[in-house]
């Protein structure tokens, strides 16, 4: 039933179906719409991004700029692509502990990341800018450490696990050339 509600919502509002989801609550015997799988909005995290990424790419250590309006703004990427919130609800994907900057040319440029899964090298550069972030004391400590776990162990264990689900949802790893030296 939940299935055609989600239909008949989408259809009658002239969404894409995969922008709702409705669910029913047993106990209060109501439907409601589940949003906690759409896109939130993530540039605001540009800033203490930086801080770590010292104005290169996460991806190809390219120069980029944080500001708006300036010649290669950065994106914010999710790391592990977003379209899997949706098969993944139990993680926050828009969590800072996933999101990086990037060039515009690695995160949407013809040969860019998209919804593909990063190179295990980039994993580990994940897992030590989380670490940076975690033993800088930096106000996103806590938020990483409650997403990721409370030890390195278990925070290499998380982003191993999410990323062992990742290439089995999306299968093609992805990786693009250094363009600078890598500063981090």
């Amino acid at each position: 039933m939940s299935e055609w509600l989600t239909f008949s919502l989408t259809f009658t509002l002239g969404l894409p179906k995969n922008l709702l989801r409705v669910n029913y609550d047993d106990s209060s015997k109501t439907l409601f719409v589940d949003e906690s799988f759409r896109r939130k909005p993530v540039t605001s995290v540009r800033g203490a991004l930086n801080g770590y990424q010292k104005g290169k790419c996460f991806y190809c250590y390219d120069d980029i700029h944080v500001s708006d309006g300036i010649d290669n703004t950065c994106d914010v990427d999710h790391f592990f692509p977003h379209v899997l919130q949706k098969e993944m609800p139990e993680i926050n994907l828009d969590g800072v502990w996933n999101l990086v900057l990037t060039c515009q040319e690695c995160n949407r440029g013809n040969n860019g990341k998209f919804a593909r899964v990063p190179a295990i090298k980039y994993l580990e550069r994940l897992y030590k800018r989380n670490e940076f972030l975690i033993s800088s004391h930096h106000p996103l400590r806590e938020t990483i450490i409650q997403q990721t776990g409370i030890t390195p162990q278990e925070r290499a264990a998380f982003l191993r696990n999410i990323d062992k689900q990742t290439i089995n949802r999306l299968i093609h790893r992805w990786e693009t050339p250094q363009k600078a030296e890598a500063i981090f």
